[in-house]
Order: structure tokens, then C-alpha cells, then sequence
């Protein structure tokens, strides 16, 4: 289906509505001039008829003498008339008017000129009257000429609305770039800055681009506190953690304290972890994306990281693939966030699979879990979100919200399947 754009819409709209316009007027000048025109040429050829036709054999000569052709039969080649059309209707009223009772009207082709034949019936029988149709009475590429008139006038139409409403939606064109730059961070990743606005936009296409800049200012002033006051925090946090771990290990290695301290060096980890997660989540909004990287090198460090066999977490890639515009510790925080999704939450074994698609990388890490219902993908894709069947696992609920930072930071897309019974994470990766 097309996509319903304002251009679109503002091109159709007005090419339908002049089109209509442009048709009406054409019929009515057409069929006015038409009955003009037949008008005074039947009231021409009325006396010729009615002396050929002997109604009136007592008239006075006519002033004007045109030649009437008799026939006693319908003229062989005869071509058919309308005889609801607005001349051949026009014809045979005017020359009924002047005491020709004229019926079906007939043409026949000639050398120079068409020749128009019109029935009349005289003493109770019929003839056929032919004159040369100079005035060409009687047009047979009507339709042909009408319809090559309408194409020609929707094709300037069509045109002209084009040019039109181009110029109407550039603007706003320009202005839907710039939202999407700035949305996506284009304009602070990519070295060609975010697109401008034409030199002379209208009133309102300027105050809503000075309103939404402004309103941008703002959520990024907001998101850059929020970003410092969360990684100031984090990092401060982890100094007492560290003294804490440092005192629980310094205790007697007695029984009775043994288990106590392994509960809290365990806690200490989980802090520490929770606070790794928030660091990676302030990082992936900040890491500059200026940098070309090797994601199999990066994927196949997962597995050695983590000490898992092949037959737990696999890897299915070709020996090199770069991906650029990017930063190395964000793909490895990409693919290690989706790995120990899978391993948390789905089922081993495990397998990223990288490969290319045209222009673009794809990323994919497939286990034999029950996966993502499709309702819940948009609310486990935002920060601290998590799912009901992970309340009891611990997790700290970034892990899908940092790759989904990532991922449309790099202007990707992040979406979920289920690939014959297993489930799967796709990331689409485009070349920039």
C-alpha cells in the first residue's frame, strides 16, 4: 500500500478537484458553442432542405444556394449519429422548427468534406437529404477529441499540483528530518550534521521547529543530569563496597563466621553487579560511535569469558565482519546483555549467529526458551523493566534496556521471533 503522505494526498486532492472543475467547464463551453454553432447553420440550410424535399415549392429562391443531394434509401457507408448529442439534438430541433421534420441523422466520408444526411419524411414516405457538412456538423472523433483535451488538461493540472504541494511539504519534509536526526542522535554521531530547514520556512513551520528545539533542549538537559547524578552515584557506591568486601574477608576463618561472610561477599557482588549495569547503561549514551570493529572478534571472546563449553553457548559467523560508526565496548555490552539474557531467561544451548543481509549486519542469539510474549517486548525493552516470569531470577532489569539504547543509538532495530520452537533476538545493524 502507498504510503499516505501530505504530499501525496495535497497532489491527489488537487488534481481531482481541478480535474472536476476543468471538466465541467470544458462540457459546458463545449455544448454551448456546439448549439450555438448547429443553431445557425440548420436555420442556413432549412429553405435548401424544404425546396429539395418539395414542402414548400412556392418559397422565394433562398439568398445563399447550397447544393441537396436526394436519396431514395439510406446512403450506403452510412455512419451513425448520437442523436443524443448536443449538435445532432440542436440539428434536428432547429430544422423541425423551420418545417423540415427531420429524424435520423447520417453521415457518409467524402473527399474534402463529410457528407451529412438527414431522413425526412415527406407524404407519407421517407427521403434522405445529403448537403457537404463543411461545418462539420456532425464530428465523429467527439469522444476522441473531448478525451485527448482531458488528458492533455490533467496532465498540466497533475503538474501544477505537484510543483505545489512540493513546495508546500518541503518544509515540513526538512522539519520531520531534523525531529528524526535529533531523535536518533544522528546529528552528534554523524560528521554531516542534522538536516536544515529551507532559507525562508513559513511562520508556523519556524515556530513549531523553535518550539520543538526548545523542548529538545530541555530533555537533554534533563537526560544529561539524570545520566551524571546516576553514574556519580554508582561510582561512589562502589568505594564502600570495596571496604566492605575488604572486612568481610579479613574476618577469623572460623565455622561459625564462614558462612556469614560468604553471604555477604555474595551480596557485595550482586551491589556490584547492579551498579556495573547502571555504568553501562549512562555509557551507552554517551560513547562517542567513531570507531570500525570486528563484531566476531568481539563474540567470540564471549564464550572464553564465561568458561562455556560449545554445546552451551556456540557462535556461527564468517572470519571477519566490521561494523562501523560504532565503538568496540558497546557491541560487547550488545551481544554479552542478549547472551546472559538467553542464559538467565531461556534454556542452553546458546547461539549467536552473525551474518550480512545487502548493506546490513545481522545479529542473532537463539536459545530454547519460551521467549518474549509480543505484548510484553515494548515494556521489557525500557530501564528497570522486567517480566513476571523473572521476578524470582536475579537482574537488575537494564540488560534489554541497554541493548535497546545501543541498537537505536547506531539506528538499528531491535525485534524478537520464534524460529522453529527455539527463540530468537534479531538486531539489524545498517551500514553508515
Amino acid at each position: 500500500m502507498a504510503a499516505r503522505t501530505l504530499f501525496r494526498r495535497l497532489v491527489v486532492a488537487q488534481t481531482l478537484g481541478a480535474f472536476a472543475l476543468l471538466l465541467v467547464f470544458t462540457i459546458a463551453f463545449y455544448v454551448e458553442r456546439n448549439r450555438a454553432v448547429v443553431k445557425l447553420t440548420a436555420e442556413r440550410w432549412a429553405p435548401a432542405l424544404r425546396t429539395a424535399a418539395g414542402l414548400d415549392p412556392a418559397a422565394a429562391p433562398a439568398q445563399e444556394v447550397i447544393p441537396v443531394r436526394l436519396s431514395e434509401g439510406r446512403p450506403l457507408n452510412a455512419i451513425p449519429s448520437f442523436a443524443w448529442t448536443p449538435r445532432i439534438a440542436t440539428l434536428r430541433s432547429t430544422l423541425r422548427e423551420a418545417g423540415v421534420p427531420a429524424g435520423e441523422v447520417v453521415f457518409t466520408p467524402g473527399m474534402s468534406s463529410r457528407m451529412t444526411w438527414i431522413e425526412v419524411s415527406v407524404d407519407g414516405g421517407v427521403r434522405w437529404l445529403g448537403i457537404d457538412d463543411h461545418d462539420n456538423v456532425v464530428e465523429p472523433y467527439l469522444l476522441l477529441r473531448l478525451g485527448v483535451a482531458l488528458v492533455l488538461g490533467l496532465a498540466v493540472v497533475f503538474a501544477s499540483s505537484w510543483v505545489l504541494a512540493r513546495h508546500l511539504t518541503r518544509p515540513l519534509e526538512a522539519l520531520r528530518q531534523r525531529i528524526e536526526s535529533h531523535a536518533g542522535k544522528e546529528a552528534q554521531d554523524n560528521p554531516q550534521g542534522e538536516p536544515a530547514l529551507p532559507s525562508k520556512p513559513t511562520l508556523e513551520i519556524a515556530a513549531i521547529d523553535s518550539a520543538w528545539l526548545a523542548l529538545i533542549e530541555r530533555l537533554e538537559q534533563q537526560e544529561s543530569e539524570r545520566a551524571l547524578l546516576l553514574a556519580g552515584v554508582s561510582h561512589d557506591l562502589r568505594s564502600p563496597l570495596a571496604r566492605i568486601r575488604m572486612a568481610a574477608e579479613l574476618l577469623p576463618e572460623t565455622d561459625a563466621i564462614a558462612a556469614r561472610r560468604a553471604s555477604i561477599v555474595r551480596n557485595v557482588d550482586v551491589a556490584d553487579r547492579l551498579i556495573a549495569s547502571f555504568l553501562d547503561y549512562v555509557r551507552s549514551t554517551k560513547l562517542p560511535l567513531d570507531s570500525t570493529v570486528d563484531i566476531v572478534s568481539v563474540a567470540r571472546q564471549l564464550p572464553q569469558a564465561r568458561d562455556q563449553p560449545e554445546d552451551v553457548l556456540a557462535i556461527a559467523a564468517p572470519a571477519r565482519l566490521d561494523v562501523t560508526h560504532t565503538h568496540e565496548l558497546l557491541l560487547e555490552r550488545l551481544l554479552a546483555n542478549l547472551v546472559d539474557n538467553a542464559m538467565r531467561h531461556g534454556r542452553p544451548p546458546v547461539l549467536i549467529r552473525l551474518a550480512t543481509e545487502g548493506h546490513d549486519t545481522i545479529l542473532e542469539v537463539e536459545d530454547h526458551g519460551p521467549g518474549i510474549a509480543p505484548a510484553a517486548q515494548a515494556h521489557l525493552t525500557q530501564a528497570f523493566a522486567r517480566g513476571e516470569a523473572s521476578r524470582g531470577t536475579p537482574g537488575t532489569g537494564l540488560g534489554l534496556a541497554i541493548v535497546q539504547q545501543i541498537v537505536h543509538r547506531m539506528g538499528g532495530t531491535l525485534s524478537f521471533h520464534r524460529v522453529a520452537g527455539a527463540s530468537c533476538v534479531r538486531v539489524r545493524l545498517p551500514k553508515r
